[in-house]
């Protein structure tokens, strides 16, 4: 999606996104700061949306000299415009919304689409 980083460069993920809109609204948020982006696997997923979660999402990767800011970057961009407003994918969802979501879950087999920037355990 975007130049190939410099070379001798190590490349550290630094978001999991499960959407290719998300991708590449990340991807511009980073590049637009100034850093190198490399998602691969992002024509892919942009073509077979629906298999996402199948294929494990859509890594966000920078450069390794870059990764510590770039991720300060994204957590600066999910944090709530003003403190007391919880963000959207709050853990602590209304219970009518849990319980939907099992419902709906139940009856079809499907769970609503993953948002956000998920980080794995190595994350940090």
């Amino acid at each position: 999606m975007s130049g190939s980083p410099s070379p001798g460069s190590g490349l550290t993920r630094i978001a999991q996104v499960y959407s290719p809109t998300e991708a590449a609204l990340t991807v511009a948020a980073l590049e637009g700061a100034g850093f190198q982006v490399f998602v691969p696997g992002y024509h892919t997923h942009n073509t077979v949306p629906h298999m996402a979660v199948a294929f494990g999402g859509i890594p966000v990767m920078v450069r390794s000299d870059q990764a510590a800011e770039a991720a300060r970057f994204l957590d600066a961009l999910d944090r709530p415009a003003t403190p007391d407003t919880p963000p959207e994918d709050a853990p602590h969802l209304p219970w009518w919304r849990r319980l939907l979501a099992l419902v709906i879950f139940l009856l079809t087999g499907t769970a609503p689409p993953l948002k956000g920037r998920f980080k794995g355990p190595r994350d940090g």
